[in-house]
């Protein structure tokens, strides 16, 4: 490192990053940019979507129990909105089962 010479600039900025593993390097956390989501509001999606599972087959019930798996596991902040299109998806073409998970979702998407 001797002799190199880092400006900073703006939130989130952190100069000269070195990787020497898996993962990401993320400065200021996997939602900067974006707004973190709120806990209470995840948490009441993953309980209409608990209440949406009985109305739904196998199929569809094993494609939103691995979104919600994803959705617990911290996922980044696009992925984490793909996942709330796959709720949104599947809730939508269930019919008025679905409606508390699509209330839930709009929420979160703001």
């Amino acid at each position: 490192m001797g002799g190199d010479q880092y400006a900073q600039y703006g939130a989130g900025s952190i100069g000269k990053a070195s990787h020497t593993g898996s993962g990401d390097i993320v400065a200021g956390g996997k939602y900067v940019g974006g707004s973190t989501p709120d806990v209470s509001a995840v948490e009441k999606l993953l309980e209409e979507v608990q209440a949406m599972r009985q109305h739904l087959d196998d199929s569809d019930r094993a494609d939103v129990d691995a979104a919600v798996a994803e959705i617990q596991a911290n996922p980044s902040e696009e992925r984490f909105k793909k996942l709330l299109r796959t709720f949104s998806g599947i809730a939508t073409v269930i019919g008025e089962a679905g409606v508390p998970v699509i209330t839930a979702v709009k929420a979160l998407l703001g």
